[in-house]
């Protein structure tokens, strides 16, 4: 038996005892525990945030039991304790309700107990079950997955591997943030500056940073789709100063940063969620501020259509992408509302349509927005809140 099968072995066999002394142990309906094993990050953080500053941490004992636990003090308020992710595990077996969006434990919530998978975001590109390479794993450790449109329940429910009356309807909680623009988040990020118009950049990842997952590669000089050599890295950032626009390059969470070389450029910046995290901050503090967007199969367009703001689609890779990794819908270009990016020249023409305000997909981003958020009016946490019962 290789070690690798030995160390899925125990840790099964472990989920299965602990599922079983978690039915057994009693419930404090008054606590609420967070769970990250990448930090209080994303759907967590913000509906956290919600939470704590809508007074529910005098209602609630609130916890959070995540990654590097002891660098979230300036979080904490009206008693929020925050745990390793070890001591979590006690606490888990005591909280009367539970979420996670990133990786949790392998525990089966008792009947007793209600646990939200808050994920993270609205799949485009297959996931979980729906993804080759991962799909023979056990991911129906909740109560209840969330998703975002009534589309997408049938769609969650596969990807999880569960029944449909186990997915939620409800916005993401991240959302409200982008209803919220913060003035000094750009100052923060150190992108505040003499230009007019921000252009953000979020590829999806190609090969995971750990290995975990390799979805095809990306053979270009710069490690990022479209352009293909530094010399049009160069030559764009001639043109985005000459026209008052910057580019932020924010690469995906799990992007092997090895595949991506340094580059340095007056208008083009890259960031990584280290840039993000360091500064205390939320990501969609910055996607709030973006004038247009470009990407490519991540779920962050299905969030920045609330915004109605210019798209723009990397696709060089579309059909070795879908015959890798997949799409959740058979068609995934009847919910791509924007302009489908090629090469280098069309990526240049998206730039010039933003800064010359040529939008032509403003409707078209209106019909699929109505399909993919359900909620639309920034009160996704709120929503949420009046569902559970809280």
């Amino acid at each position: 038996m290789k070690a690798k099968d030995l160390v899925k072995g125990c840790r099964q066999l472990a989920g299965k005892l602990l599922t079983v002394l978690n039915k057994i142990l009693p419930k404090r309906k008054d606590t609420i525990l967070f769970v990250g094993n990448d930090g209080l990050t994303d759907n967590n953080r913000a509906f956290y945030t919600y939470l704590t500053e809508n007074g529910y941490g005098k209602k609630y004992r609130i916890q959070c039991a995540v990654k590097n636990h002891e660098s979230y003090g300036y979080l904490q308020k009206d008693g929020v304790k925050f745990l390793s992710l070890k001591a979590g595990v006690f606490a888990y077996f005591r909280a009367g309700t539970v979420f996670y969006c990133n990786g949790a434990y392998p525990i089966k919530p008792s009947k007793s107990q209600t646990v939200v998978n808050l994920w993270h975001g609205t799949p485009l590109k297959k996931i979980c079950k729906l993804a080759p390479n991962v799909a023979h794993y056990d991911y129906d450790y909740f109560t209840y997955v969330l998703a975002a449109s009534p589309m997408f329940v049938p769609i969650m429910a596969k990807c999880f591997g569960v029944p449909e009356r186990k997915v939620l309807c409800c916005g993401h909680a991240r959302n409200d943030i982008l209803f919220q623009k913060s003035e000094d988040a750009l100052k923060k990020l150190g992108l505040a500056g003499d230009y007019d118009k921000l252009l953000l950049w979020m590829p999806t990842f190609r090969n995971s940073f750990n290995d975990y997952i390799h979805d095809g590669g990306c053979a270009t000089q710069t490690g990022l789709p479209v352009f293909e050599t530094k010399a049009q890295m160069e030559e764009f950032d001639r043109w985005l100063r000459e026209h008052r626009m910057l580019l932020a390059v924010k690469l995906h969470p799990m992007q092997k940063l090895s595949d991506i070389p340094e580059f340095s450029y007056q208008n083009i910046r890259l960031l990584t969620n280290k840039d993000i995290e360091t500064r205390k901050m939320q990501l969609y503090e910055l996607v709030a501020h973006a004038d247009a967007l470009v990407t490519d199969y991540s779920s962050i367009y299905f969030d920045y259509l609330l915004l109605n703001r210019p798209i723009g689609f990397t696709c060089d890779d579309m059909e070795a992408y879908g015959g890798n990794r997949g799409f959740v819908v058979d068609n995934p270009l009847e919910l791509m509302p924007g302009m489908k990016i090629q090469n280098y020249p069309e990526f240049v023409a998206f730039a010039e349509k933003v800064f010359a305000g040529d939008d032509g997909f403003r409707e078209e981003r209106e019909r699929v927005n109505n399909l993919v958020n359900a909620d639309q009016d920034g009160r996704s946490c709120a929503h949420l809140v009046s569902l559970l019962g809280l």
